[in-house]
């Protein structure tokens, strides 16, 4: 009897399957008294609201949206660079450095990009009240370890035999570095590091729904009014910022740029780091902070906050970003092959920006309007954000790459839904996979959004306790979130492995 085997192409459909429960809890929780407010929110849609008044405000939240995102997405790029540096292997074999360094390095910038900003920021509000460092800090520390993670990859593709040739001829070993290391980081930053300013600015979005500032407080502010028209006209207006900055980035070529404007921006962002570096020496040691002695509670608390309750809540986190995972990697294959055609592609195109346009938490609040919260609301949720970001790829590289199979097996009478799956997707499905393995890294993380919006999983907790100040219980969640993270990451790289 041959046995079932399953290739990428299939891989990419089954989890649609996820589908089955979520419609039908959905379904069950489903009560009809929102549909008329939900009506409204669309048709505003095309309706926003434009006045001077609400220009003003639109113009003022921007400036402050680009003020937290620039501010954070370039120290955390410099900084980014500097770990890199000091976390890759080529530093330790040039130096002779004992290896253990970069294993207790690689550690901690591990643990810190395990957590997802919207947590950091949560729990520096609560210890430092509300102001515009918060948000740079919440988005700088997860993503300095983000940013390390990347260059510090590009890094150790240098040739071993490279350093070995220095270390021969004794040539200066710091900048045998610099000149070594140069080229994968600019290149990575050009590939990389621009599409990281876009992150910002959608975390400094999510980041203003809780208070910090910019267009997301702006945003939440409408919905709470449930003025729909006022709240379009802020989302259109994040709409434009991103377009804009990225229209304005893929304009900015690094490799034509003047030797002497690269050198004085080099020297900016030397001062920049060293001004980055005193100011968060300041903010932490010169605030007025809410004393507590966390590590002590935990060692010495008769609490029983791990109990059935909590054990619940973790595996309603695991198994938030598992379904969510599915319905981003199944949904765009899935909905591209049934609706493959101009029209259905231009409308698959227009609802994937919706929805990579909207912050997942105002999304799930419209749909809370008319179902309960549950953790299939959650990873509905959850799953159509990212099924937009991994729409918007696998558009790109579908249509993008040699047609030619597709044509010949057109001509020759197949179907137009075999001739795409067969003659165009089969080449992509394996490299699709790799990436959506590296987007439920994303995912796993941004299950704490949903969890303090949806009051599901972990992230719910996580607001009950950092309301109640119980530190010693919101670093046991910070451990659990940290572990489901840091698992995960360890499986999607042996996925991308084996896929690559």
């Amino acid at each position: 009897m041959n046995k079932l085997k399953l290739n990428p192409s299939s891989v990419t459909f089954l989890p649609v399957l996820v589908c089955i429960p979520l419609a039908y809890e959905f379904l069950i929780n489903f009560h009809i008294g929102g549909i008329e407010i939900f009506k409204e929110f669309i048709i505003s849609a095309l309706n926003p609201k434009i006045n001077n008044e609400i220009i003003i405000t639109l113009i003022q939240r921007l400036n402050e949206t680009i003020f937290i995102a620039f501010s954070s997405w370039l120290i955390s790029i410099i900084f980014g660079i500097i770990f890199g540096i000091l976390s890759s292997e080529i530093l330790y074999k040039l130096f002779s450095l004992p290896i253990f360094l970069k294993r207790f390095l690689n550690f901690l910038l591990t643990i810190t990009r395990s957590i997802h900003e919207i947590i950091w920021g949560l729990i520096l509000m609560q210890i430092y009240g509300i102001n515009f460092s918060i948000g740079i800090i919440a988005i700088c520390v997860p993503y300095i370890a983000i940013n390390a993670k990347v260059f510090s990859e590009q890094i150790e593709n240098i040739n071993v035999k490279t350093i070995e040739s220095i270390k021969q001829i004794n040539g200066n070993k710091f900048s045998s570095l610099i000149t070594l290391a140069w080229s994968p980081v600019i290149e990575t930053f050009k590939n990389f590091g621009f599409y990281r300013l876009e992150c910002a600015i959608r975390s400094t979005a999510v980041l203003g729904l809780f208070g910090i500032g910019g267009i997301g407080t702006s945003i939440f502010l409408s919905f709470q009014t449930i003025n729909f028209r006022e709240l379009w006209t802020y989302l259109w207006g994040l709409a434009f910022l991103i377009i804009i900055s990225k229209e304005l980035f893929k304009k900015f070529n690094l490799f034509n740029t003047p030797k002497t404007f690269l050198f004085s921006f080099v020297i900016t962002l030397f001062f920049i780091s060293l001004f980055s570096l005193s100011f968060f020496v300041y903010f932490i040691f010169n605030k007025n902070t809410i004393p507590f002695n966390s590590i002590n509670n935990l060692l010495i608390s008769n609490s029983n906050f791990i109990s059935y309750n909590f054990l619940k809540l973790f595996f309603e986190t695991i198994v938030l970003s598992l379904l969510s995972t599915g319905i981003a990697v199944s949904f765009p294959p899935f909905f591209i092959l049934i609706f493959n055609n101009k029209i259905g592609i231009s409308i698959i195109r227009s609802i994937s920006f919706l929805f990579r346009l909207i912050p997942p938490p105002i999304i799930i609040l419209v749909l809370l309007m008319f179902n309960d919260p549950s953790i299939s609301l959650a990873a509905l949720t959850l799953g159509l954000h990212n099924a937009a970001i991994t729409s918007k790829l696998l558009l790109g590289n579908l249509y993008s790459q040699d047609k030619k199979e597709y044509i010949a097996m057109k001509s020759l009478g197949c179907s137009k839904r075999s001739s795409w799956l067969l003659g165009l997707f089969v080449k992509q499905a394996r490299s699709y996979l790799a990436y959506c393995a590296y987007r439920s890294d994303i995912i796993i993380r941004e299950t704490a959004i949903l969890g303090v919006i949806g009051s599901v999983g972990l992230g719910w907790q996580l607001q009950e306790s950092l309301s109640s100040f119980a530190w010693d219980e919101v670093i046991i969640i910070l451990f659990a979130y940290s572990s489901i993270a840091i698992v995960g990451e360890l499986i999607n790289g042996k996925i991308k492995i084996n896929l690559t």
